[in-house]
């Protein structure tokens, strides 16, 4: 059976989806850009966003990729996440707060051996899940 992953990569993304009213968005931006820079230096951080999106609740997103699960606890622990979860309290509706454990990870060399040079797509089964 052909496998299609580009590299294995496990890693951790955290995100946090916040909608604020439209007098409390400047101060929940300034709290996730304040934990923006001390938490994307972390030595087990991979990467670290602020988004603002611009549908109808125009939500504020805090988007962090963790190289460990162990990180990730971590950074829960910290007094950063503390910040994060008082700008949650800003929030208009319940936050949305995901832990997305991603095991494998793959880019265009799966887009190019699905779809070919020529274009046209061969789509390949899902790898066997593993016996338990």
């Amino acid at each position: 059976m052909e496998r299609l992953w580009l590299r294995l990569v496990p890693m951790v993304i955290s995100t946090l989806r916040i909608v604020p009213s439209p007098k409390q968005r400047s101060a929940v931006l300034e709290v996730l850009l304040s934990v923006r820079g001390p938490t994307e230096i972390q030595p087990r951080c991979l990467n670290c966003c602020v988004y603002e999106e611009k549908g109808p609740d125009h939500a504020v997103v805090f988007r962090a990729h963790w190289e460990t699960e162990v990180a990730l606890h971590e950074h829960i622990c910290s007094e950063f996440y503390r910040r994060l979860l008082v700008a949650c309290e800003l929030s208009n509706h319940p936050p949305e707060v995901c832990f997305h454990f991603v095991s494998a990870t793959q880019g265009m060399d799966l887009v190019e051996q699905l779809r070919g040079r020529g274009g046209e797509c061969r789509p390949a089964s899902p790898p066997e899940a593993p016996a338990r």
